[in-house]
């Protein structure tokens, strides 16, 4: 290996960390900011509610979730699907986003329905 190829590692190293942070940081303002990503459900630690459906921040093994939803939703309630999203800030609402946007805060999503009488 020469050493004209260290400083463009040590470079890569450097933007993966940074990524990185950046990622970490999102995730911490998005639970805990000012512009909190939906609401905590407080009855269930770890759960939030957003745009009417439960959310979990980070990608998280869809059928668990599905299963953790359901027995903790009302019995007039249930999830029969998860699915992975991203979301980011932007202002003071938080949208849908590619993956790589900036600030962008990995979603696990339960699509929760009503049962019908």
């Amino acid at each position: 290996m020469s050493t004209a190829t260290r400083p463009d590692q040590t470079y890569l190293v450097i933007l993966g960390a940074a990524a990185l942070q950046a990622s970490h940081n999102a995730r911490i303002l998005a639970e805990h900011g000012d512009n909190q990503l939906g609401r905590p459900w407080n009855a269930h630690p770890g759960l939030r509610i957003w745009n009417g459906n439960l959310i979990r921040i980070g990608h998280h093994d869809k059928d668990t979730f599905v299963t953790q939803a359901n027995t903790a939703l009302p019995n007039h309630m249930y999830a029969d699907m998860a699915h992975h999203e991203h979301a980011h800030l932007t202002g003071t609402q938080w949208v849908y986003c590619p993956p790589n946007a900036d600030g962008a805060v990995p979603l696990t999503i339960t699509i929760t329905q009503t049962r019908e009488p």
